[in-house]
């Protein structure tokens, strides 16, 4: 009478294991006995039939104790051993199989796509940058991992003068009509200006710690003599390679620089030939010395220039507005108002890892800058050996759709850790919302549904993108559905996003399974609001009269609104004001229990749990548990206060199943609640909550969840009720009363955000 799970289940199951041992001695016996097969034969034949019924009996009553769900043995099979799996119970962690290639395997098609090889395939941009980098006439930038975000911003704000006096080098905010001229705040940063193609020179920092950088292209004048009085004007400082300018301490308040670093500056024109000299030549000067013999690679110089002001441009224009910007009319790039946004993005290594976060920066910075400013900005990847790589559109879908099928998701490194269940900082979830990638319609008409949402979950994309590929896939089940015969459902639908959540539990990323599972639930609203305004049309008039239909308000799918909401309580609720439309039901089940075997994140549980509660409630499964388990309850309390013999065998019969099978509990069966009937009340007003929910909710939609909600919220060391609850929604033995409401916090969310997005189309 304890409960099915606890006492019931595991008589049955002990009463199985002692038929099979049966099973196995009697084969011992008739292998011994082999000489007389033929005398026993009747009498093997009858014991054998004998354990049959036997196996088929105790299998059909633990069948039918769960509602048939373990089904019944087959004709011919019953003498056959059994493998009893426990339903609720996970003994231990199986992960997913691991895929071929890691973030640490190099993507080599990247390192033939020169001039030579993929040339032909090149965009302007990519050939403007590339010949900007071999006549010498862009810089680079590589940025901390840790510093991206402060670099990207300071192109939004000015940052106040450093000293009381006036300098040169002070931030010049956005200029012009409508800031249309100068849009971004210009600054003054250290750069490299490289060798020819890149070639020879190391740049600053370790790939791992400064894994992408930035070029910034400089601007064009009639000749050397107007650059070099330009430089002089605006103090765009350089050092040669090898000297450590360290400008950051070596400027004094006037903005002048101190200890030897003036006596030390050379003009761009010198810089450029130190650099020729690098490439051809086995003598040259390192840090004002003549070395002989040369060097493998260089240390890489300084240039001190100023960033910013204007947008991006190519090819004379700017790419946002699409006007003309020309250098030499002085309406372009200049050393005084700031040489604009970067012209390109690199990486050091061919990495995956470092392809991937090269994706993830391009994303950042059309999200904080803009994406007319950063559409099409070229993708490169350099080294002193092999000069530089161009990642053309074609290998970035290469790239996407290796990804997908072979390489194991990752977060970035920088800020998982920072980004889980329990903690949560602002700061670095703004950062994983900036750099979601965007899979546009080309990627999408390139890849699979299944490689995108491979990406989504493992990589992290953008809502607009993930709910046009569940869209897409919804569409094509309903086409599927009605090609079919027998009235068969497709589901495409629920598989891709399947593809997702694994992608999603390999990378252990709670947020993007979060998203997936909101835009499903709100995709799978969607169709069935589609589906509901075709009964309800004619009932629906406009002013005059006259049969309308509904029209469905575009719901904007912001990152920001999806992925930033924490508590249950904030984010949506449920209301039918002005609503002719029921609430939409629970999405289509999702089939999560293998992933669910495959992680122990607290984050990923909660997202998996949530899954299997929509799914409980709309597949009828928690109304038949609900109803269970009260009259199971009721049975106990009955029995329990008639005697206390009986409650302290119910306690250590609970104590023996929460060291036998690792049910989660806050704390252990307490030896008094069973003493002082306190187990009892609890367990009396648990009953009555149970049969109450059965008779206010129809277990499909937010009603049932509130429910159970507010159970949870007056529990406090639950133990056969926390494994009633797991019983009803279908959550295994590690979900606690923590895990339990999470789960049932975002299964609310995601029938809120369904139901308001229902009612915003609706209105």
């Amino acid at each position: 009478h304890e409960s099915a799970r606890i006492i019931v289940f595991r008589n049955h199951l002990r009463g199985a294991a002692e038929a099979e041992d049966k099973q196995k001695r009697e084969n011992e016996e008739e292998k011994e006995g082999s000489s007389s097969i033929y005398q026993n034969q009747h009498v093997s034949s009858e014991r054998e039939k004998e354990i049959s019924q036997d196996l088929a009996s105790e299998w059909n009553e633990m069948s039918n104790l769960f509602g048939g769900a373990l089904g019944t043995i087959p004709d011919g099979q019953s003498s056959a051993p059994l493998s009893v799996e426990i339903e609720g119970f996970q003994p231990n962690i199986v992960p997913l199989p691991h895929l071929q290639l890691g973030p640490s395997d190099e993507f080599g098609r990247l390192w033939v796509s020169d001039r030579e090889h993929t040339g032909n395939q090149w965009t302007t941009a990519e050939k403007e940058v590339v010949h900007l980098l071999e006549t010498q006439r862009a810089v680079v930038k590589t940025i901390k991992n840790t510093e991206w975000t402060s670099f990207l911003h300071r192109f939004k704000t000015a940052q106040p003068p450093r000293g009381r006096y006036h300098d040169d080098h002070n931030d010049i905010a956005p200029q012009g009509d409508n800031n249309e001229d100068y849009p971004f705040n210009s600054f003054v940063t250290s750069t490299s200006l490289l060798p020819s193609g890149g070639h020879k020179m190391r740049c600053f920092g370790n790939p791992s710690n400064y894994t992408t950088g930035v070029v910034f292209a400089l601007p064009e004048y009639p000749s050397g003599e107007e650059e070099t009085a330009a430089v002089e004007r605006t103090r765009t400082w350089g050092w040669p390679s090898g000297y450590s300018a360290k400008t950051e301490f070596n400027i004094d308040s006037r903005g002048e620089l101190i200890n030897g670093r003036k006596e030390a500056l050379v003009s761009l024109k010198t810089l450029r030939e130190y650099n020729n000299d690098y490439v051809t030549k086995t003598e040259y000067m390192i840090a004002g010395r003549l070395l002989k013999g040369g060097l493998n690679t260089v240390p890489y110089n300084e240039v001190f220039v100023r960033v910013g002001g204007p947008g991006r441009l190519v090819d004379g224009k700017d790419c946002a507005t699409g006007k003309p910007r020309n250098d030499l009319e002085q309406r372009g790039r200049s050393l005084d108002k700031g040489v604009g946004l970067p012209v390109a993005l690199f990486v050091r290594t061919a990495t995956f890892g470092h392809l991937i976060s090269l994706l993830r920066t391009r994303a950042r910075l059309s999200h904080v800058l803009g994406e007319p400013h950063i559409q099409g900005i070229p993708l490169l990847y350099m080294t002193p050996d092999k000069g530089i790589r161009v990642l053309t559109e074609k290998l970035q879908t290469d790239l996407l759709k290796i990804a997908a099928k072979n390489l194991n998701p990752f977060q970035n490194p920088m800020i998982a850790h920072k980004t889980t269940i329990d903690d949560t900082d602002q700061s670095f979830l703004e950062t994983k919302v900036e750099e979601l990638i965007d899979l546009d319609e080309g990627i999408r008409q390139t890849l699979t549904p299944e490689e995108c949402v491979r990406l989504a979950g493992g990589f992290g994309a953008t809502d607009d993108s993930i709910a046009q590929i569940l869209k897409d896939a919804m569409n094509q089940d309903k086409r599927d559905s009605i090609t079919k015969k027998n009235g068969e459902e497709a589901h495409r639908l629920q598989d891709i996003v399947n593809e997702g959540l694994a992608s999603a539990v390999r990378s252990g990323d709670y947020y993007t399974s979060r998203q997936l599972l909101i835009l499903y639930s709100l995709v799978a609203s969607e169709g069935h609001q589609a589906e509901t305004e075709k009964a309800v049309v004619d009932e629906i008039t406009d002013d005059h009269g006259h049969n309308g239909k509904l029209l469905i308000r575009k719901k904007s799918l912001d990152s920001e609104t999806m992925l930033l909401k924490r508590q249950a309580g904030t984010e949506g609720t449920v209301t039918t004001r002005n609503s002719r439309l029921p609430p939409p039901p629970p999405p289509p089940p999702l089939d999560t229990d293998r992933l669910r075997s495959a992680t122990n994140s607290d984050g990923l549980l909660a997202v998996l749990g949530a899954a299997q509660v929509l799914k409980a409630m709309q597949d009828g499964s928690a109304k038949k548990r609900t109803e269970e388990s009260f009259l199971a309850v009721e049975e106990w309390v009955e029995y329990g206060e008639q005697s206390m013999a009986f409650r302290l065998a119910s306690w250590r019969d609970q104590r023996a199943a929460q060291d036998d099978l690792q049910i989660a509990t806050d704390n252990n069966s307490s030896f008094m609640a069973f003493v002082s009937k306190k187990a009892i009340t609890n367990r009396t007003n648990f009953a009555k909550q149970l049969r109450e929910a059965t008779v206010q909710t129809d277990f499909s939609d937010i009603r049932f969840l509130r429910a159970i909600y507010e159970m949870v919220q007056r529990m406090h060391s639950p133990c056969l009720r926390l494994e009633l609850l797991q019983y009803v929604l279908g959550l295994d033995n590690r979900y606690s009363i923590a895990h339990v409401k999470r789960s049932i916090e975002l299964a609310a969310t995601c029938l809120s955000i369904a139901a308001a997005s229902e009612e915003a189309s609706s209105e």
